[in-house]
């Protein structure tokens, strides 16, 4: 009765099992500093808060069940996505002490379960035995609805909808079954990714932990990645005819000397629109043609051995 289990099927079933319902005083827990499989052995559900007696709070450092997470905040109280113990689950409870004889309180717990509080699993991605859960107070540009996903070897392996700071984004491990054969595995960092309604989808960058079986960690603040070019070039201007200002784009795949000109039919140099070391990405800068006569234009960018041109009409 003290121990949780995780159950392995191969197809959806209706899963019941017959026993002796239990009180408090019947399942005192041992719980050994670390992680502790355990049961939940009571009919209902019962608010974490209100489960664990205030005198085991300090040494909870969080609570994993399928798919779910808990772990206390000293300002917010408990956040994550799960919120309370249900009868019939087993719970990962981790500690940072010993604990002897440690009891539910299930004076304040309903009778009934609340289908609200069903765990749900992601169709994009299986559920594991094996699984670790970033706590992540904030992202940029990040709105509630939006989803946030994590990836190992390019891998879905968990997503959560955004729903406030300390979001708990599930990351599922390897657990030597088919169905999670390239998910995570230790020592490994997973990468997120932000997933917009509108179908945007933009990658994140920032401090994450590595990976481990059972792992709470808690991020401050992730930013969206820039990504680099994977070549030199040099955009079309635009506008283009114009009139008496241009912008010109162009990027660059790694820190270089860039040198950006602009010469006459004549093929005299008119005016130098950067000169110096640019860092890798993408960069633009503006021609303010107006001291010049209306004509053809050409502006040339060279880059280490990279060199292009393109043609530019100032009309007035």
């Amino acid at each position: 009765p003290l121990d949780g289990y995780w159950l392995k099927v191969n197809e959806d079933i209706f899963f019941t099992f017959t026993g002796t319902q239990l009180t408090p005083s019947d399942t005192p827990y041992e719980l050994h500093s670390g992680a502790n499989l355990i049961s939940f052995p009571y009919m209902g559900e019962c608010a974490i808060a209100d489960a664990i007696p205030d005198e085991f709070e300090p040494y909870i450092a969080g609570i994993i069940s399928e798919g779910v997470a808990a772990s206390p905040n000293p300002v917010l109280g408990w956040v994550g996505s799960l919120t309370a113990f249900q009868g019939g689950k087993g719970y990962w409870m981790k500690t940072n002490a010993d604990i002897v004889d440690f009891n539910f309180d299930i004076s304040n717990c309903s009778n009934s379960l609340s289908r609200s509080n069903d765990i749900t699993i992601a169709e994009d991605f299986n559920q594991s035995t094996e699984q670790a859960f970033y706590f992540i107070e904030d992202i940029e540009n990040i709105e509630v609805g939006d989803i946030v996903s994590a990836y190992c070897n390019d891998t879905k392996v968990g997503s959560r909808e955004w729903n406030g700071s300390y979001t708990d984004i599930p990351a599922m491990g390897n657990d030597n079954s088919d169905l999670t054969k390239d998910y995570c595995t230790s020592n490994q960092v997973p990468t997120f990714r932000v997933e917009k309604p509108s179908g945007e989808t933009y990658a994140l960058t920032g401090d994450i932990p590595v990976w481990e079986s059972n792992g709470l960690h808690m991020l401050s603040t992730l930013q969206e990645a820039i990504i680099l070019p994977e070549s030199y070039s040099l955009a079309a201007a635009y506008p283009n005819p114009f009139n008496p200002t241009t912008t010109i784009n162009f990027a660059i795949p790694a820190d270089t000397d860039v040198s950006i000109s602009v010469y006459n039919l004549q093929g005299r140099e008119v005016v130098s629109l950067a000169s110096g070391s640019y860092d890798a990405g993408y960069h633009s800068v503006i021609w303010n043609a107006d001291t010049h006569s209306s004509g053809v234009y050409f502006v040339k960018m060279v880059a280490g051995s990279y060199v292009d041109t393109q043609k530019l009409m100032l009309v007035k």
